[in-house]
Parts: C-alpha cells; sequence; structure tokens
C-alpha cells in the first residue's frame, strides 16, 4: 500500500496527521523546507525532504496533502501538487459529522469535532478547523481557513482565500467577499466586501 506524505511540519502538520491517524493506518511521511524532525508527544518524526525531493519522490505516494495553515503559502503549494494528481479526495477526522448531501472538495481538511449539515459545499484545499460549525446550504470556496470554534448559519456564502478567525459568528445568508479576514470573536451580521478585514461585534470593516 502507498503512503501519504504531508509537506508542512509546523504546529498545524500535527493536527493533520492526527486528523489522518483517527481513521486510517495508513504510514505518513513528512516534507519540509527548513525542519529536519517534527516532535509529536514522544515521536520524534524524520523529515524525509524538502519540496524538490516530494516530487521527485512523489511516485511513491497515493495522495499528497498540504498542511500548513497559512492560505497564501498553502494555495501555493497545493496548485504545484495538484498537477501531480495526488490530491485526489478530503481528510475528515473520524469524529466530525459531515452530511451525506454536503459536497467538500480535494485536499480539504475538516478537523475534529466539526459538523457539516445538508447541502454545504466546500471547495478545494480548505481547512475546516476543530469544532467548527457550518450549517445547511452554505458554500465555502477554495483555499479559505476556517478556524477553530466558529459557527456559520445556514445559507451562507464564502469566497475564496477568506481567513474567519477563531470562534467568530456569521448569521444566516451572509455573503463574504475573496480574500477577507475575519477577526477571532467577530459576529458577522452584514455582508462583506471582497479583500475586507472586518471585525468587532458586530463586525465592522477596518480597512
Amino acid at each position: 500500500m502507498k503512503k501519504i506524505a504531508l509537506f508542512g511540519a509546523g504546529g498545524h502538520s500535527k493536527v493533520v496527521y492526527e486528523c489522518i491517524n483517527s481513521s486510517t493506518n495508513i504510514d505518513i511521511d513528512f516534507y519540509d523546507d527548513k525542519k529536519k524532525t517534527l516532535k509529536i508527544g514522544k515521536k520524534r518524526i524524520l523529515i524525509k525532504g524538502n519540496f524538490k525531493n516530494l516530487l521527485k519522490k512523489n511516485f511513491l505516494y497515493k495522495n499528497i496533502y498540504i498542511s500548513i495553515g497559512n492560505n497564501k503559502i498553502r494555495k501555493k503549494y497545493y496548485e504545484k501538487i495538484n498537477k501531480l494528481k495526488k490530491t485526489n479526495k478530503f481528510i475528515n477526522h473520524l469524529s466530525s459529522e459531515i452530511s451525506p448531501t454536503a459536497i467538500i472538495g480535494n485536499g480539504t481538511i475538516v478537523m475534529a469535532n466539526s459538523v457539516v449539515q445538508s447541502d454545504t459545499e466546500i471547495g478545494e484545499n480548505c481547512i475546516i478547523n476543530t469544532s467548527v460549525s457550518i450549517d445547511h446550504d452554505c458554500i465555502i470556496m477554495k483555499n479559505s481557513h476556517i478556524c477553530p470554534g466558529v459557527n456559520i448559519a445556514g445559507g451562507v456564502k464564502i469566497g475564496e482565500n477568506c481567513w474567519i478567525g477563531i470562534g467568530a459568528k456569521i448569521i444566516e445568508n451572509i455573503k463574504i467577499g475573496n480574500n477577507v479576514f475575519i477577526a477571532a470573536g467577530s459576529v458577522v451580521t452584514k455582508d462583506v466586501n471582497p479583500n475586507s478585514f472586518v471585525m468587532g461585534v458586530p463586525a465592522k470593516n477596518v480597512k
């Protein structure tokens, strides 16, 4: 059986590693351009090489995932890996709950205790982080990061490359444009234009 490879060996990669291990026993190799080892609990895992090494050895792996939280960096590497057709599924933690009518894109990761409800669509290369709640009929477009503890009501649309900060809340039927940053703890009650930075309760544009 072929292995899985993860590119990126920072803190986020530990959560991705445990997410995969919750539902499969497949071997996982790490690659990173800077680090040589990664400590997870009592384990110290040897990094197999850098990104160039991973490209050369891609034939060894059934799937390759980008385990980097930063949207811009994750997108850059995902687009390169996607050309190899090694990101042909999503990952979800065993404790997550995903509706059978939900659609989730390739390379996306759904973390522990998250819930994705009916007829929601999530694009490729997204992070649905720990204990996120996404209600029915939402659309989250590619390369977005929904941080831990976010609550999204029904019918919300979130554009590409968005960052929804930890603990934020978005009421029903809100539309959020591409490249939006929503600060931690914000409550979004109005539509948000593309390329905005919003924060507060209720959230207001600060950029």
